[in-house]
């Protein structure tokens, strides 16, 4: 492994790269010393077992406080493992590919396996063997444990087990995340915008929490003294204030000083939807106002989109039809029309001219 870097940011993040935010890495080896080096801020030493030349790849992608990449090997191997200190990996092999071993357990197809950072580990894999790493720093995952109302899995996770999982839940998230990879490699960029690292770390935090449901029971908080409508305009309130900025729901919920579970019920009793789908609602509504708006400075719908959390131009793009009878690319050819429009004075003109469309009961 190179000599890395480790960076602590102004909130007190560390980042074992520095600023690889965004960092979108793709490479092809055919030697089994080479692809050992290939996965970012890992130490790893491979022993090829079978004859015949190696062929690796890797499609790597870093999220900040996250990476998450696919590994390809063709031959069998021998592999110690190190992830970076201070975070944990998860481990989920293809599920069509032949059982590996994990310090000499079973490591089979619909299995997760976890490992803390720092502490060595061996891999034996099979030939034509794929496996999908999501490494999670500490902080990050004790964030989102606190947010889902599961709050020991991190103590859970740092025996370094290998967990059971349903073959059908196992599989779409598998495809999902590989999806993912794939087609953020294809973009062509060297650097996904900040604004898609949050949403994408998000949905995969999310993910990743739903497949440990049949481990870990929620912990379920009582909040009698806070009102599910006082909840919700709070949460309308806080998105309201930092109009520039992507909302997750996380980031609600640690706000609110509420778990999801709460966070949930609250906006289905009182919205009925879910907040997962009011806040997709808000960024829609902020695209379409940029798209309409000549002065934005943005020229073409994709990058408008990127700017708000949306970068599966595709999905956007049907969300967005749904959303207002209208194509993103229709919006954008309209712009604004000719209009007399009222300015707020200044003070308050970042907050109104945001409003959400998406109004609360």
């Amino acid at each position: 492994m190179k000599a890395e870097t480790m960076t602590t940011t102004e909130q007190g993040i560390i980042l074992p790269l520095g600023d690889t935010k965004g960092c979108i890495r793709v490479s092809d080896v055919h030697d089994a010393d080479d692809q050992a080096t290939n996965i970012t801020a890992w130490y790893q030493e491979y022993d090829q077992l079978g004859a015949g030349r190696f062929f690796g790849s890797i499609t790597e992608v870093w999220l900040g406080q996250m990476q998450f990449f696919l590994e390809t090997t063709s031959h069998a191997l021998r592999q110690t493992c190190i992830v970076w200190p201070g975070a944990f990996w998860f481990g989920l092999p293809r599920c069509d590919s032949a059982d590996g071993l994990i310090n000499a357990s079973p490591l089979g197809r619909n299995t997760i396996a976890v490992r803390p950072g720092g502490k060595d580990f061996e891999l034996l894999t099979p030939d034509a063997y794929q496996i999908l790493g999501i490494v999670i720093d500490e902080a990050l995952l004790e964030r989102h444990a606190r947010a889902a109302e599961r709050p020991q899995l991190v103590e859970l996770l740092r025996r370094g087990e290998s967990f059971p999982l349903p073959a059908r839940q196992k599989a779409i998230f598998w495809e999902r995340v590989s999806r993912t990879l794939l087609q953020a490699a294809g973009l062509g960029l060297k650097r996904l915008p900040r604004t898609v690292c949050d949403t994408l770390t998000e949905e995969l935090m999310t993910g990743l929490f739903e497949l440990f449901g049949e481990h870990i029971a929620p912990v379920r908080l009582r909040h009698s003294n806070l009102s599910y409508r006082r909840l919700v305009s709070g949460a309308r309130e806080y998105v309201l204030s930092q109009p520039d900025r992507v909302i997750s729901v996380t980031d609600l919920c640690e706000a609110l000083h509420v778990s999801r579970r709460t966070l949930q019920n609250a906006f289905r009793a009182v919205l009925g939807i879910c907040p997962v789908n009011y806040l997709k609602a808000l960024r829609l509504n902020a695209v379409r106002r940029t798209l309409r708006d000549h002065d934005s400075g943005f020229r073409t719908v994709q990058d408008v989109a990127a700017r708000w959390g949306f970068w599966h131009m595709s999905q956007f793009a049907a969300d967005y039809f749904a959303m207002f009878a209208e194509h993103p690319s229709d919006t954008l050819k309209a712009g604004g029309g000719e209009h007399v429009c009222f300015r707020y004075p200044s003070s308050i003109r970042s907050r109104a001219e945001r409003v959400p469309l998406v109004m609360l009961a």
